[in-house]
């Protein structure tokens, strides 16, 4: 059975990858329909804070793994 990636407790590369994968779809589906400087800054800062998931998903995986 499939199961959804975890946000909050992230436990393998699957979660991070879905996560990773889901987001930039978002991203370039959402710049593709709208065209604006403020919509671009959104996309710039949801961007960062998706980058940031990252980095921590990595580093809580790699800590439970020791």
């Amino acid at each position: 059975m499939t199961r959804l990636p975890s946000v909050r407790e992230p436990t393998s590369f699957f979660d991070v990858f879905t996560v990773t994968v889901v987001s930039i779809t978002v991203v370039a589906v959402i710049l593709a329909v709208w065209h604006g400087s403020f919509v671009r800054l959104e996309m710039g800062v949801f961007s960062v804070f998706v980058f940031a998931w990252v980095i921590w998903a990595i580093t809580h995986i790699l800590e439970e793994a020791t």
